[in-house]
């Protein structure tokens, strides 16, 4: 998500007294953008450099891209943070230690992939022990430290399949109904109510995918608790958040509030039927085709261009049109105007078939696959899956489902659409999305059950880290619909709605 200086509120009221999860200071800006090391209960950085500062707070920021941080990752850990009572403390790993390596060898060429093969090998063993090479006090030599997870089983050792797939998925979703508020609502972080209507409906929509509805499921109090929350508040975010000052830039975001709530309206309205959440996805959708631009793209909100000097933006604008084809599928009147220059505006900015970020110089022809994921989808849910540009869409999105890590702004905003459409663009693409994937998966877990973010290229370039500053509930989310995004014979259902089946 987008940065907002006035709505980054509470992150400090997030972290724990110990500082996990992002650094527990003492303001706003005290999160940390931190190397998570999967179950082992800990957060690090690069041993060789600087420790890395808080986010800062402002949203312009020169970006310097890093490589070389796919999969790859520092060869040294410095421990930051440990997950209170978890493996990490209870092995006596303390902060200022440095993990050199993982089942007794040292990392080569990258911590990350090693280090995430290493807790999946542990996990599934009868004893759940993981060896950590460590050096402490400025030593170059390294100790074995054994740290314990708990063990998962056998299936443990596959947690992109079967009965290890949903493990994890249940515990996301047990993580989520845990911190809903008594309201239905999330503590607001990034982009403040904006933000939260986002959390509310990215958790709707996990519980949903994961078999439970209005009706039934053992999350049905919590989609409902979500449902009249996102309804009653998403038409609120303009009035939450100013537009367009005189000769000032525009801070509204509310196109992405909107967006994320249609999507889950959409799909919950479709699985059980009812009449608010009719009445309030209509009201989004109808929303939604009166904040495109002229251009035919969306921006982050209305009332002109940001802080940055930008207007649209096309992963916005695959948001909307998803927004828009699930409320279709539930008998919205989607205008054709609003469609044709919507193509019309995705195929100028694009190439061979990748969305780029908009139309302007500098920034069309340079697809990837979170945006084009996001506007396929949308014209999946659309009914458009067979029209020329959109075929030239899934063309680019099966070559490109496994370089999520290659692209822009939000990681996990590219995680979650190119999580959801992978399935649906067949085995392939789906393989290729977790082989690239599966080590930024297993290094996210927490103890608890929640996702964490990491850092990457972009986020080690720029000092700050969005989906740090968004919070759990977001990773925690995205990676839950990432996993409840194919049917299964365990109950979950997936999307039927947002990708078109």
């Amino acid at each position: 998500m987008p940065l907002r200086i006035a709505t980054l509120l509470l992150l400090a009221a997030v972290a724990g007294a110990e500082g996990w999860p992002f650094g527990g200071g003492q303001g706003p800006f005290s999160a940390r953008d931190l190397w998570n090391l999967g179950l082992v209960g800990a957060k690090a950085s690069d041993a060789d450099k600087p420790p890395p500062a808080n986010t800062p707070p402002s949203g312009r920021r020169q970006v310097r891209l890093e490589p070389g941080v796919g999969n790859e990752g520092p060869e040294r850990l410095r421990i930051e943070l440990l997950y209170p009572g978890g493996p990490a403390e209870k092995a006596g790993l303390q902060t200022g230690d440095v993990v050199v390596g993982a089942g007794s060898k040292r990392f080569k060429e990258g911590s990350l992939e090693q280090l995430a093969k290493a807790l999946l090998k542990a996990e599934a063993s009868p004893k759940g022990e993981l060896t950590l090479l460590v050096e402490r006090g400025g030593k170059g030599k390294a100790e074995k430290v054994v740290v314990t997870l708990p063990p998962g089983g056998r299936e443990a050792g596959k947690p992109t399949e079967g009965k290890g797939r949903r493990a994890l998925l249940d515990g996301a979703l047990k993580w989520l109904a845990d911190r809903q508020q008594e309201d239905g609502g999330y503590v607001e972080t990034l982009s403040g109510k904006n933000g939260a209507v986002v959390q509310a409906a990215l958790a709707g929509l996990a519980w949903l995918g994961a078999g439970s509805d209005l009706e039934s499921g053992p999350y049905s109090a919590n989609v409902r608790l979500a449902a009249a929350w996102v309804g009653k508040n998403v038409r609120d975010l303009d009035g939450e958040i100013p537009g367009r000052e005189p000769g000032g830039p525009s801070w509204n975001q509310s196109n992405w509030g909107v967006a994320h709530a249609a999507i889950f309206l959409g799909e919950l309205h479709a699985r059980t039927p009812d009449r608010q959440v009719l009445d309030d996805l209509t009201w989004c959708a109808q929303r939604l085709v009166d904040t495109q631009e002229k251009s035919g793209g969306w921006a982050h909100g209305p009332g002109g261009k940001n802080a940055l000097g930008y207007l649209e933006l096309n992963i916005v604008t695959g948001l909307a049109l998803s927004g828009l084809g699930c409320a279709k599928r539930n008998g919205f009147a989607v205008p054709e105007d609003t469609l044709q220059r919507a193509e019309a505006y995705l195929e100028a900015s694009s190439g061979g078939g990748g969305v780029g970020y908009s139309d302007q110089p500098g920034q069309k022809g340079s697809g990837n696959i979170g945006r084009t994921a996001g506007c396929w989808l949308g014209y999946q849910a659309l009914g458009l899956g067979k029209a020329k540009f959109a075929k030239s869409m899934e063309s680019f999105a099966k070559r490109e489902a496994g370089n999520v890590l290659g692209g822009h702004a939000s990681l996990m905003q590219h995680v979650l659409l190119a999580g959801v459409a992978a399935p649906a663009l067949g085995s392939a693409a789906r393989k290729d999305f977790w082989e690239s994937c599966e080590p930024s998966f297993v290094l996210a877990r927490a103890p608890d059950g929640s996702f964490q973010p990491r850092p990457w290229h972009e986020t080690i370039g720029m000092g700050s880290n969005s989906d740090v500053s968004f919070g759990e509930v977001w990773t925690t989310a995205a990676w839950a619909i990432v996993l409840a995004s194919e049917k299964t014979k365990d109950g979950v259902v997936g999307y039927p709605v947002w990708t078109g089946e």
